[in-house]
């Protein structure tokens, strides 16, 4: 008799950081569509394995903390080596660590080619053209999106199995759903459900990609002037961390903006402010992890690219979700975003065009927040 085959078991590892683990969602809805009965184990991390645990309660989670212990990690292992394939989406020195170790008991493994090459690339070419140049989009995050590239790597596992299907791959969205969860303070969540709600989130994962208060006020500024008079003004709520907090109370004291205010930076746990952008009709932001967690709710975004450029492959995918950026020459800064502006000025946000993105935000107010 032949080898009984294991059933369609995979195995996927993602740790971090807020948003890859968001755009890494596509895989668990790629992988549902082909075959709504397999089963998933993810290897993450704390607080982001949340997301992965009440969104998608069929997939079985895994913490691997920073600190793991070795005892911890060989009960990591012992999982995933009962997976018919294990894919890294993570492909870190740890992950790699991992994949030889499973590769040594037999275990396929595929990784993710997040082509990083080619983002250090278009960083040294800025270095080069500096400000004598402008930058010139290539569109390639049109087609080679972060989340794509997860998604080429499951499908090269999927197939390996004589198993595929291609109309999967292009429709496999990252996916979130917050619809049964419940937060300890609902006076917040009173509140939102009644008018319209702009979320914005002024935060990034390094203070170099936050786009300068003064950026901030122009669209909000020019979103109050573009309002229909006939209408009252939507509220704006406030989400991102305590570093986030008193930036919002300057940012309302400077706008006057004349409509509901929540002030939520700095109170809120990682799942409550999913919740928070599920009520809301879209979300201001930087390019950072919570554009992607609003466009996974189905929610429309209009992202500030500073430092960074949406050639990198984390650019909104949603159909009224919009990329703001400047034709700098000296953009991207870095590979992540994070080296300090070498002209000390971070012209990147303030040569943004702020009416268009206000223009943008009212449409999307108006329009109900539709996707």
């Amino acid at each position: 008799m032949g080898q009984e085959l294991k059933p369609l078991k995979i195995g996927i590892i993602r740790t971090s950081s807020i948003g890859d683990v968001v755009l890494a969602t596509a895989s668990l809805d790629y992988i549902r569509q082909l075959d709504p009965m397999a089963e998933v184990v993810w290897v993450g991390r704390r607080p982001t394995l949340s997301l992965i645990e009440k969104s998608w309660p069929n997939v079985t989670v895994v913490d691997l903390p920073s600190n793991a212990s070795s005892m911890a990690m060989n009960a990591v292992m012992d999982a995933l080596k009962q997976c018919r394939t294990v894919i890294d989406l993570q492909t870190n020195h740890r992950s790699r660590w991992m994949v030889r170790r499973l590769k040594q008991a037999g275990v396929p493994v595929f990784s993710a080619d997040k082509k990083g090459s080619f983002r250090l690339m278009l960083v040294l070419k800025s270095w080069i053209r500096g400000r004598l140049f402008r930058y010139r989009s290539t569109k390639s995050h049109l087609r080679d999106l972060q989340y794509q590239m997860m998604l080429d790597a499951v499908g090269s596992a999927i197939k390996s199995f004589g198993l595929g299907n291609p109309e999967a791959v292009t429709s496999a969205k990252p996916r979130l759903d917050v619809s049964s969860w419940s937060t300890q303070d609902s006076s917040w969540c009173r509140e939102m459900q009644f008018g319209r709600w702009l979320g914005v989130a002024a935060g990034a994962s390094f203070p170099t990609k936050r786009a300068p208060a003064e950026v901030l006020k122009d669209i909000l500024v020019e979103l109050r002037r573009l309002w229909p008079t006939d209408q009252a003004l939507p509220g704006i709520v406030f989400i991102g961390g305590p570093e986030d907090r008193q930036a919002a109370v300057e940012l309302m004291d400077e706008t006057h903006w004349g409509g509901p205010v929540l002030n939520l930076a700095g109170k809120l746990s990682l799942d409550d402010t999913a919740i928070a952008i599920s009520k809301t009709l879209g979300l201001l932001t930087n390019d950072s992890g919570l554009s992607h967690i609003a466009e996974a709710l189905g929610k429309p975004v209009a992202v500030l690219f500073g430092p960074t450029v949406e050639e990198f492959g984390f650019a909104p995918h949603g159909p009224q979700s919009a990329a703001y950026s400047s034709t700098l020459g000296c953009r991207p800064c870095s590979k992540h975003g994070k080296r300090s502006c070498r002209y000390g000025d971070k012209l990147c946000f303030s040569s943004i065009d702020t009416p268009a993105v206000a223009r943008h935000l009212k449409s999307i107010l108006l329009q109900g927040g539709l996707l």
